[in-house]
């Protein structure tokens, strides 16, 4: 059996920001079941990396494929989750409606989605509007929307960083469950969250 396509493919090159070189991007693949450990110095580039990858920066001049797809592109965005550390969500929908609302618009059953959130502690927020969660909290039911879609790529910006200890263990488990079942995971943390995971390591170096 040939070996399975990579989900992520990233060419060494120069991050740049408004023309200026930001970071060395050094080149990664990376498989289904891996987890990817996006680390290097506050401003090194890290989530204007994840941002590439999500789609959000295309014009890069170099050949990054996700899921063998042009980053932003229809395959690619179809199988890719992200959570920027600030995520939006739908003011106008509870914690419950707006994740059985983002379970329909991709075709998944809500059921794992709320599995999560209720490991994350937001067993008594499902009612509540997100005008009146705190970041942290927002934060876990952005986090359980992601992951509990199953996608075959997700993209998380320091999600460790707002969560309390039993949080943070849950997360930990959800990450290890999702690489488990075949996704592939880009993670990028200030300490040592994902240790004790069987990941790979990408440091950013300032250009």
């Amino acid at each position: 059996m040939p070996p399975a396509a990579p989900v992520l493919s990233v060419p060494p090159f120069t991050l740049e920001v408004a023309g200026r070189p930001l970071a060395r991007v050094p080149g990664v693949q990376l498989q289904p079941g891996e987890v990817l450990h996006l680390c290097g110095p506050n401003g090194a580039g890290k989530t204007t990396l994840l941002r590439v990858l999500a789609g959000e920066r295309p014009d890069l001049g170099c050949e990054v494929r996700v899921l063998g797809c042009a980053p932003g592109s229809r395959g690619a965005r179809k199988g890719t989750a992200w959570v920027p550390t600030d995520a939006a969500l739908p003011d106008d929908l509870t914690v419950a409606e707006g994740l059985t609302f983002l379970a329909a618009l991709w075709s998944r059953p809500v059921t794992p989605l709320l599995a999560l959130a209720d490991a994350l502690g937001l067993t008594g927020w499902l009612d509540a509007w997100p005008t009146k969660l705190s970041r942290g909290t927002r934060q876990k039911v952005a986090l359980s929307g992601a992951l509990g879609l199953g996608c075959a790529l997700t993209l998380l910006d320091e999600p460790f960083g707002t969560l309390d200890a039993a949080s943070r263990a849950a997360l930990r488990t959800a990450i290890r469950a999702r690489a488990q079942a075949g996704g592939a995971l880009v993670v990028t943390t200030h300490g040592e969250e994902l240790a004790g995971l069987p990941v790979q390591t990408l440091k950013l170096e300032p250009a």
